[in-house]
């Protein structure tokens, strides 16, 4: 079934780029991925994002973004003590969600269908979606577009990761669950251990199951665009997760913009720095954004650290 979703025959290969048709006017070409790809360009994902936000061509989304969440901050508490009625009138949308262990191992295995939701924005569902391009790529005979979506998968969820967690420590907002005053309160830049051993009282904005979830489609669809159902699809159940999280009181409805925004501009920026695109009517090519990234390990008073320098 996957493999007759996502995997396309190859139209041509030239040198160690496989070419595949988007349509009669456009065609994608995909080099063959290497397994550190995933992780060194991880710091460039994060500069990419700061980049984005401030080029003047793109300040009409950063409005967008804060604008649309100041507009629904005065009215979080209300969203969600209304999701939370029609939770509880669905069945069970509004509890906690709830897993069992596979093979006595992981605590994976959903016991109801609000935690099955609640799963879909879980790390461990991008790591899923991974494996079966992985899969996809290999049984193809090294699909290379299959492969390289892999990689992206795994690229955008540490990716994510980095971000929310940083911006997460930044605003350190309660979340629903734990408010302590109407539409939670915001204590920016809780102290480490703080955050750790009270984490609901600070993690809520943005919301990192949003960001990796919109993410992730986004990859998926940027490489496979012929596929127009992946987008469609993918953010309807979207929308099913952000009411799952807001009746479950895991997040307030104004932690959702800068979520999506984040994982829609890393995710576009991820797959396209592999695409080399060939438009046939303009008879351009777009290729890869090249750079190079040297790693620096030292210590410093007893201290590991690691520094990154990025040339672009």
């Amino acid at each position: 079934m996957c493999s007759f979703l996502f995997a396309q025959t190859k139209d041509t290969i030239t040198s160690d780029v496989q070419y595949f048709k988007i349509n009669d006017n456009l065609t994608y070409g995909f080099k063959k991925p290497r397994t550190w790809d995933m992780f060194r360009y991880i710091p460039s994902d994060v500069i990419g994002l700061g980049k984005f936000m401030i080029q003047k061509e793109n300040l009409k989304w950063d409005g967008l973004v804060v604008g649309s969440t100041l507009a629904i901050l005065p009215f979080d508490q209300q969203i969600t003590d209304a999701a939370d009625k029609l939770g509880g009138d669905l069945g069970g949308w509004n509890n906690d969600s709830r897993y069992k262990k596979a093979c006595g191992l992981l605590t994976i295995i959903p016991q109801n269908i609000p935690s099955a939701v609640y799963y879909i924005g879980n790390g461990g569902t991008t790591l899923l979606l991974s494996g079966m391009f992985y899969g996809i790529g290999k049984i193809g005979k090294d699909d290379y577009r299959a492969l390289n979506t892999s990689n992206e998968l795994v690229e955008l969820l540490f990716s994510v990761g980095v971000t929310d967690q940083t911006i997460k420590r930044i605003t350190g907002r309660e979340s629903p669950v734990q408010a302590t005053q109407s539409g939670g309160a915001w204590n920016p830049f809780p102290s480490f251990s703080a955050f750790q051993k009270h984490t609901p009282n600070y993690d809520a904005m943005p919301s990192g199951h949003m960001a990796t979830y919109i993410g992730s489609v986004t990859v998926i669809a940027a490489n496979y665009p012929e596929l127009k159902w992946i987008k469609p699809v993918g953010y309807s159940v979207g929308s099913v997760l952000a009411f799952n999280m807001v009746s479950g009181k895991v997040h307030w409805t104004s932690d959702y913009p800068l979520a999506v925004f984040m994982g829609y501009v890393m995710g576009k920026n991820i797959a396209n720095r592999r695409i080399i695109k060939q438009d046939k009517t303009t008879g351009i090519i777009e290729k890869r954004t090249k750079y190079k990234a040297n790693y620096t390990f030292n210590r410093i008073s007893n201290m590991n650290v690691v520094g990154a320098t990025i040339t672009f």
